[in-house]
């Protein structure tokens, strides 16, 4: 008989567990070296970044109901900015798919999402940070300018 695939309750369970395990070491008095490794490891463990039970992972690569039905993980590294704005300034473009594109593009944490309470505000973030990346691609440019002058 097949094993289903673990449920997050599960990984939640087993979080629990090891969080009660780490209490435990800390009231013995374990080695600190070992309880500064496995408090990180439960930090990177609760960060939700890992998929070790065959669980969806909740801030690592987007599930099929996140991603974007715009565009793809990769068309949206190699869009241009121009085409990023027209998409975010787009007000077909549904929230789910801007929240896509920040995640992506921008590496804006999920979490920080909600901070963003209306559409109008998540379309102004993102064309801040199209506007900031502009910025950065032209001080680039003039500096590799420069350099090759002085050359």
């Amino acid at each position: 008989m097949a094993e289903s695939l673990p449920q997050k309750s599960d990984l939640k369970l087993l979080l629990r567990v090891l969080t009660a395990h780490f209490r435990a070491l800390v009231a013995a008095g374990s080695d600190r070296v070992v309880l500064k490794q496995y408090s990180a490891l439960l930090r990177s463990l609760k960060s939700g970044k890992w998929d070790f039970l065959g669980t969806a992972a909740e801030g690592g690569q987007p599930s099929k109901a996140q991603r974007s039905t715009v565009i793809t993980a990769e068309e949206l590294n190699r869009a241009s900015l121009d085409h990023i704005a027209r998409l975010v300034s787009d007000e077909a473009t549904p929230r789910k798919d801007l929240e896509f594109i920040a995640i992506q593009r921008f590496s804006v944490p999920h979490g920080s999402m909600r901070s963003s309470s209306n559409r109008a505000m998540l379309v102004d973030k993102l064309l801040t940070l199209i506007d900031n990346e502009r910025a950065h691609q032209t001080i680039g440019a003039v500096a590799r300018g420069q350099v090759k002058g002085n050359s």
